[in-house]
């Protein structure tokens, strides 16, 4: 995950300031995982970072607080009114808006620390989180729009752990992931549905087509199919297959990490489902991206790229998946 500039200043700060753990404190088996799992992201060429090499036992989490009005709907966390909060929750008046608080593992930073949570959490979502963040920092990645980049590194953040747990032997925690890989893209398709339908709902109330309270029921009835459905999509060990908040602020929150995921999971298999293939080729497309431009008209040229990657098929050596 990658909030916006002035917060991350504001995490920074809180970070180096604060909750340092003792130097002479032998690592955690969790900080040592994450350690074995970045050796692994090196060696497919992610940069070294200072992220999770130390530990912050005053830090149980990060507590985020989204909201937006009833009827507006963003394309993604940007669009979202945020503030910092703390585990008693958001204290916004949810009458008026749309809330989701936010409790995460981790956030993309400098020196990102092993919180309380990250250390509690399963192997599967410890090793997504961490292999997530560490995709964050790969220069050709980063040229990406926020809506490719975190679909694009939340996919690779769960290829990357499934394919280090098979290598560190742990055969269960790889085969959880990469099942994890295809649930997602379900979910991603029907929150990308769920996402259109209700923003052309929201239109019409806004042109006079709709009164408020059919668009109040119709809101009730989409958001409450959607939580019906998603219970079909399977278990999950590193994500919720599910929203994280049936409302506005928790489909915005989701759409950012799901508008591009089912489009780069189509590219992932055209690469014979094969990482170091599929991680060369984002390279390549990232490479080919305008470094600047509206945002919009970029991301549109980043999924052309990948449509044409797909359309005139990826070279490389095919191999199963875990």
């Amino acid at each position: 995950m990658r909030p916006l500039f002035a917060f991350l200043l504001l995490l920074l700060a809180l970070a180096l300031g604060c909750g340092r753990r003792d130097a002479s404190a032998p690592p955690t088996e969790r900080q040592r995982q994450i350690a074995r799992l970045q050796e692994f992201s090196q060696e497919k060429g992610m940069p070294r970072t200072g992220n999770f090499r130390r530990a912050d036992p005053r830090r149980s989490a990060y507590y985020l607080c989204y909201s937006t009005g009833k009827w507006e709907l963003p394309e993604d966390y940007n669009g979202l009114r945020y503030k910092e909060s703390d585990e008693h929750g958001c204290r916004i008046n949810t009458v008026k808006y749309d809330v989701y608080f936010h409790r995460v593992e981790a956030v993309a930073m400098v020196n990102a620390p092993v919180t309380q949570s990250l250390e509690a959490a399963s192997d599967e979502r410890a090793l997504m989180v961490a292999a997530h963040e560490e995709a964050h920092e790969d220069p050709q990645l980063r040229r990406f729009p926020a809506e490719i980049a975190e679909s694009a590194t939340t996919l690779l953040g769960i290829l990357t752990a499934a394919e280090f747990a098979m290598r560190d032997g742990d055969t269960a925690t790889a085969t959880h992931l990469s099942e994890d890989a295809r649930t997602f893209s379900r979910k991603a398709e029907a929150v990308n549905e769920l996402h259109a339908k209700l923003r052309a709902l929201y239109a019409a109330h806004r042109a006079g087509k709709r009164g408020r309270a059919a668009t109040a029921a119709e809101k009730e009835r989409l958001f409450a199919g959607h939580a019906d459905a998603c219970k079909a999509f399977g278990n999950a060990h590193s994500i919720n297959p599910c929203l994280p908040a049936s409302n506005n602020a928790g489909l915005a929150f989701d759409h950012t990490y799901t508008r591009a995921y089912p489009l780069l999971y189509a590219l992932f298999e055209a690469c014979h489902s094969d990482l170091d293939v599929f991680l060369g080729t984002l390279r390549k497309i990232g490479e080919q991206l305008s470094a600047k431009g509206p945002q919009g008209r970029r991301a549109e040229e980043a999924e052309r790229h990948i449509r044409e990657a797909i359309d005139h098929g990826v070279q490389g050596r095919a191999k199963s998946a875990p």
